[in-house]
Order: C-alpha cells, then structure tokens, then sequence
C-alpha cells in the first residue's frame, strides 16, 4: 500500500475511532458463572477468533489452577467515566491493550495498559505500509505487535518498580522504532495503574531512529512472560501448596 498523507491518516484516524465507539458492546468475559477452566477456555477461543483479543501466556492448564493472561485493544481515555457508554466519543483520544491476568478464584484488569495516542496513531497508519482502512484491519495489525511491545515494557515496568520512577526505552519490531515510556497513572477508577506509552511510530531507518541506536541499545526483554511475575501480585496470591508441584513448567 502506498503511504498516506497525514491529512488522510488523521481522517482515518477519526473513522475508526467513530467505529469503534459505535461498535462497542461491553468488555468481554470479565465476569462469568462459568468454572475457572471454562471460563480460560472460552478465553483461548476468544483470543483466536477476535481481532482485538490478544493472548500473551498461561501456565498449569492443565489443572484447576490455571492461570491465563491476555488482553484486548479499545478505546481509551484515563479520566472516562467507570460506567460503559457513559462518555462521549470526544472524550477518547487514545486506543489501549488492557491486559488481564485470570486465575483461580480472582482476576485482574484495568493496572497495566499499552496505549497508542492519536498522534502515534496517525504516524503507524502513515508509516505501516499496511491496507489500515477500518477497526479489524487495525487491530489484525497491531495483534503482530502486541506481544512483542507488552514484552518491551516489562523491562521497563520492571525499572519502575526498583526506582518509584517512571522510565523509558524503545523496541525494533519488523524494522519500527517504536519508543515507550511507562509511568504510573490514575485509572478510570482512580486506583493506580501502569501506563507503557507509545510515543511514535517510524522505521528504524529515520535519522532521529538511527541516532538513537548509535547511543543506547533496544530493550532486550526475556519472552517468557512469567520471568516478570513478581510484577504482578495477583500471582503470588494463590495458595503455594496446590501449585508448587507445578513449578518446572
């Protein structure tokens, strides 16, 4: 596809945003009377089949105390309201990956975000050299990147953890420079949470892309997710005796 002008990338912009806040029926599978395995399960099948969903790892699945992350990609804006449907279209001017961590008995969502402004937005559809003309074409694409930059910000989120401070850094995905840079925000239930920004999209062969590689390298984080599970206390809450069995995997 041929690159776009920034005129059209910000109309574009616009319309998918329009879509998606059209298209909008409420978060998925959050909540469910279902059994903890079934309730995975029809996670993994949802990840498969829904372009917004993204599946990032498990561990025990094969036993009632699995543990699933994944997430998926929406509108997003810290300050909207809790209520689904309750803000305006106008009130969004970000797309977010809002990671959720399920395991037995408890699950986690709306802590740790990846988030893609309108001004990045605009950049990646000018850039991507991808057909980018509605939602599902969008996030097909950004179902490429979403593991490989959820990966990135771990170490970062790992360097906020030891400092109290936010930190930033940058990957190389399929030949883009895509820097981040991770703070701790308030979210729409004003409880605090990770936000990884997405500050632009280029490819690395930009001057300011090439510049940055001659001074520091890219992040180079593990691609095992639970490398990192100290990050995150939902999985030191489950009882240690039912899964310590379980820790070669």
């Amino acid at each position: 596809m041929p690159l776009i002008d920034e005129s059209q990338a910000k109309g574009l912009v616009n319309r998918i945003f329009r879509n998606l806040y059209n298209a909008y029926s409420g978060e998925t599978l959050l909540h469910s009377d279902m059994s903890h395995r079934k309730t995975c399960k029809k996670i993994k099948g949802i990840c498969d089949k829904k372009s917004s969903a993204v599946f990032i790892a498990e561990r025990y699945e094969q036993t009632n105390n699995w543990q699933l992350i994944w997430g998926e990609w929406s509108l997003f804006n810290s300050n909207a309201s809790f209520l689904p449907g309750a803000d305006k279209l106008e009130n969004y001017d970000k797309i977010a990956f809002d990671l959720t961590i399920h395991r037995r008995g408890a699950m986690a969502y709306k802590f740790y975000y990846i988030v893609l402004t309108k001004h990045a937005l605009v950049r990646l559809l000018m850039r991507c050299n991808e057909s980018i003309k509605n939602p599902y074409n969008l996030n097909v694409y950004l179902k490429k990147l979403t593991k490989k930059l959820f990966f990135a910000s771990l170490v970062l989120a790992e360097k906020m953890a030891k400092t109290g401070k936010g930190s930033e850094g940058y990957t190389i995905i399929d030949g883009y420079y895509l820097p981040l840079v991770i703070t701790h925000e308030l979210n729409k239930q004003r409880k605090t949470a990770v936000s990884c920004n997405i500050k632009t999209f280029m490819p690395d062969t930009y001057d300011s892309a090439v510049n940055k590689l001659k001074i520091t390298p890219p992040l180079k984080p593990s691609d095992n997710f639970f490398d990192y599970e100290r990050l995150f206390i939902i999985l030191d809450e489950q009882p240690k005796r039912k899964i310590n069995k379980y820790n070669s995997n």
